[in-house]
C-alpha cells in the first residue's frame, strides 16, 4: 500500500541508513568504498555527499589491497582532503 508520497519503504530505509552512515563520518574525511570480489576489486573515493572523486579497478585479491588503499589516500589528498 502506498502513502501517496511516491517514496517507498525501501527508499525511506535506504535514506535512513545513509543518514546514519553520514553521521558517523566527519565532513572533513573522504570515504573509500571497496567492492570486494574474487580477483577484481572496484575502489571508489567519495566525499561526504557521495560525490565520486575517483574510481579504479584493481586486479588483485582482496588481501592484496595495500596499493589500492595508497591510491585512494593519494586521490583524496589530491582532492583537498588532509592526509
Amino acid at each position: 500500500m502506498s502513502d501517496g508520497s511516491g517514496v517507498s519503504r525501501g527508499d525511506r530505509n535506504r535514506n535512513a541508513r545513509l543518514a546514519r552512515l553520514r553521521a558517523a563520518v566527519p565532513v572533513m574525511n573522504p570515504i573509500a568504498g571497496i567492492d570486494l570480489a574474487d580477483s577484481k576489486q572496484m575502489v571508489v573515493v567519495t566525499d561526504h555527499e557521495s560525490r565520486v572523486l575517483a574510481r579504479r579497478v584493481f586486479r588483485r585479491r582482496a588481501w592484496e589491497l595495500g596499493a589500492a588503499l595508497e591510491w585512494a589516500a593519494a586521490r583524496a589528498a589530491a582532492a583537498g582532503f588532509a592526509g
